[in-house]
């Protein structure tokens, strides 16, 4: 068998409901690690150009530190929804019904809500090499229409690709907007400046100051968003841009060159020198989020036994873009009923010199 799967103990909830770690290992020693807590990845640990065992993926050794996350809420490495993102003022109109969602990020509604499903315990089982989890999200819940039933599937490859597949189905039309939240350190620690990154992307969503879309679409031509070709993270990431300011650096959604939405398509490359630990983005979705890690910080230790901090790791977030219930002219983000949400993620790591 190539793969191995041990489910350990994670912890218990404050209502004294256990969760679960799976463990991934493959045959050549990688590993990729992902929790019913959120449906959350925990981490993936990966040879660097030396052959050392580098943890690439921030997480918590266990339930505490994500219990302790809540106050902060980095989302780290969890499934966000029912609508990663943002939602304007957490409201929006469908089928001629006005909907007020829970607003959780100043007066906007943000990833699903103060208990979207990123603080629910999973549904859990092991279906061949493949860790299932599973979720109802009622009709009303945090606000939004509709009863929801998913599934994220997470795999790991022999070639360390993780494969997360979303699946959803519910009976009202309602906004869907499912992603992971990893944040990734390719050199293992330090900050995330020196990393070279690629989007293959010409054109970005831009933001107001409370991190809301304006609305237009916007080249990245001839500004600090242009990471057309690859070049370090940190080397615009300072520059007198109004955008930049307004995500007090990189925090804004990429539209993703693609022929068209639903095809399976490389949004970003990223390398760290130091350790030569790359990662591939690929998709479905037609936007990704990236998020420099302006506000990373944690009162509790993370897995390699240091404390979260300020750019230390960088998100990389396939999605729908950022408050589309509201925008017409973003791609469609409503699931009507009864048909199938069916989007995939594929973090594909590997090494070079």
């Amino acid at each position: 068998m190539s793969l191995t799967i041990e489910q350990l103990p994670f912890g218990a909830m404050p209502d004294g409901t256990q969760t679960s770690l799976f463990r991934m290992t493959n045959e050549n020693g990688a590993i990729a690690e992902v929790s019913s807590y959120g449906a959350t990845l925990v981490g993936v640990i990966i040879p660097d150009k030396n052959g050392n065992m580098t943890r690439v993926v921030k997480g918590f050794p266990s339930i505490e530190g994500y219990l302790a996350d809540l106050e902060i809420n980095s989302y780290l490495g969890a499934t966000c929804g029912r609508y990663a993102n943002r939602i304007n003022r957490g409201r929006f109109t469908l089928d001629g019904e006005d909907y007020q969602l829970a607003c959780n990020n100043g007066e906007n509604h943000l990833h699903g809500g103060p208990t979207g499903y990123h603080c629910k315990n999973w549904d859990a089982r092991i279906e061949d090499d493949t860790i299932v989890f599973s979720l109802t999200s009622p009709d009303g819940e945090e606000g939004y229409p509709g009863n929801l039933k998913m599934e994220v599937r997470y795999g790991w490859s022999i070639t360390n690709e993780l494969s997360i597949h979303y699946s959803a189905v519910g009976d009202k039309n309602t906004p869907l907007n499912l992603t992971s939240h990893a944040y990734f350190n390719l050199a293992g620690q330090g900050d995330i400046l020196e990393h070279e990154m690629q989007i293959f992307a010409d054109k970005f969503v831009p933001i107001h100051a409370d991190a809301i879309p304006t609305g237009e679409i916007l080249l990245v031509k001839d500004s600090a968003f242009d990471f057309r070709q690859p070049k370090a993270i940190g080397c615009d990431i300072n520059k007198d841009e109004e955008q930049l300011k307004n995500g007090s650096g990189y925090d804004h959604c990429y539209v993703i060159n693609k022929k068209e939405f639903g095809d399976l398509a490389l949004a970003v490359s990223v390398k760290a020198p130091s350790t030569g630990c790359c990662l591939n983005v690929w998709t479905t979705l037609p936007g990704v989020q990236f998020y420099s890690g302006n506000y990373l910080r944690s009162d509790v230790l993370s897995c390699d036994g240091k404390p979260l901090a300020y750019r230390h790791a960088f998100c990389l977030e396939p999605e729908f873009f950022p408050d589309s219930p509201n925008q017409s002219g973003f791609p469609n983000c409503i699931l009507p009923a009864g048909e199938e949400f069916d989007q995939t993620i594929i973090y594909q790591f590997s090494t070079e010199e």
